[in-house]
């Protein structure tokens, strides 16, 4: 394998997957660049029942197979309008997550295509879709599902290399809808509005949060993505729908939790006149680690020889699927970034030289390559 990496490359590449669209489950236009790259390569690929494209390279058990795997998707729109370098960076949203880790790895396919690396070990390469967002680890459960057995290891890249992860941050996201009868903002003062109710059960789970927080400082999050509603200033809100989430490392938290929306919308649908529902829109279990001791070492020892400390960290990524499944997974990054889900999202130059390395070293250690 090429010990150094190939800058030029790189940035052709990422520049193009950058700017083409690739948002949570709409990731195919992003896909058909890599497809177009690995054909330009004669690199063979396929895709899958979700979207996920699939590089596979040596013989063997599924059982004995290393994945290596980086999402697609880019949150929000799904991709930048150009790529800016600047301060020794680049610049744009999706670069750091995940797109560098989806270039290099493509890289990483090309150049063994050249060697034939003669690895003991099965490598596939996978490029997922639907990590991001309301995507909910599309691609990842697909690939759950069609294997009923555990591979060697699952390393999934993402985000900076100063972190790992070998557990997962557990999540609930809802989105919920309220209905009332309106009115005018005068004469009909006194009637129940969807605003004020929406408000009244989201202060309620805040206040619930903060309970549970109290116990146990650190293990436990609650956002409020969105919020809409109401038809104008002079008159009663109709309707009005909110997206939220929690996140826990605590399974139990987030079925506390759970519980409690469907008490608080209870409570809203005694009240005359009043609807409330709601949906499950995404769910990501909070998982332990699964056999840390066949990547951990070695992540943390490739990491120091190249000068760069990292951390454990719980995060929430696609290695929560696998995990759950029992099998023996981590997630890191290759580059330095940050500033994530941003349009200022980075990506220190200097740091890809390192990332390659990280990937190189990594493969030849999990891959076993033979003397």
């Amino acid at each position: 394998m090429l010990t150094s990496c190939d800058q030029e490359q790189f940035f052709k590449l990422i520049k193009k997957l950058a700017i083409t669209p690739g948002p949570s489950l709409g990731e195919a236009p992003r896909r058909s660049v890599l497809e177009g790259f690995f054909l330009e390569h004669k690199v063979s690929y396929q895709v899958d029942m979700a979207g996920n494209l699939w590089v596979s390279y040596g013989q063997g058990s599924w059982t004995d197979t290393v994945v290596f795997d980086a999402h697609m998707d880019v949150v929000q729109e799904g991709y930048t309008k150009f790529v800016e370098e600047r301060d020794g960076c680049i610049r744009g949203l999706g670069l750091g997550d995940n797109l560098t880790a989806v270039t290099l790895l493509a890289m990483l396919a090309v150049d063994l295509q050249k060697k034939a690396p003669g690895f003991r070990r099965p490598l596939n390469i996978l490029f997922s879709i639907g990590e991001e967002g309301e995507g909910n680890l599309k691609g990842v459960r697909q690939v759950v599902q069609d294997h009923d057995k555990a591979p060697y290891a699952f390393v999934s890249f993402d985000l900076s290399f100063d972190e790992y992860s070998l557990a997962g941050l557990g999540s609930n996201r809802y989105a919920v809808e309220m209905t009332c009868p309106g009115g005018h903002s005068w004469s009909d003062y006194g009637l129940p509005g969807a605003i004020d109710q929406m408000m009244q059960c989201l202060t309620s789970l805040k206040e619930k949060v903060r309970e549970l927080s109290h116990e146990n400082p650190g293990c436990l999050s609650f956002n409020i993505g969105t919020i809409q509603g109401g038809e104008g200033i002079n008159s009663i809100a109709r309707k009005a729908q909110a997206r939220f989430e929690f996140r826990s490392t605590n399974p139990q938290y987030l079925k506390i939790l759970d519980h409690e929306v469907g008490e608080n919308l209870a409570m809203v649908n005694r009240i005359p006149g009043v609807s409330a529902s709601c949906t499950l829109i995404g769910s990501r279990p909070a998982a332990p680690p699964v056999c840390p001791e066949r990547t951990e070492p070695h992540v943390v020892r490739i990491l120091a020889e190249l000068d760069e400390k990292t951390r454990p960290v719980v995060r929430s990524t696609n290695i929560n699927a696998t995990l759950a499944a029992g099998w023996p997974s981590i997630c890191l990054g290759l580059c330095e970034s940050g500033r994530f889900h941003s349009h200022d999202e980075y990506v220190v130059i200097n740091s890809l030289e390192k990332g390659w390395s990280v990937l190189v070293k990594l493969a030849q250690t999990l891959l076993e390559k033979a003397p």
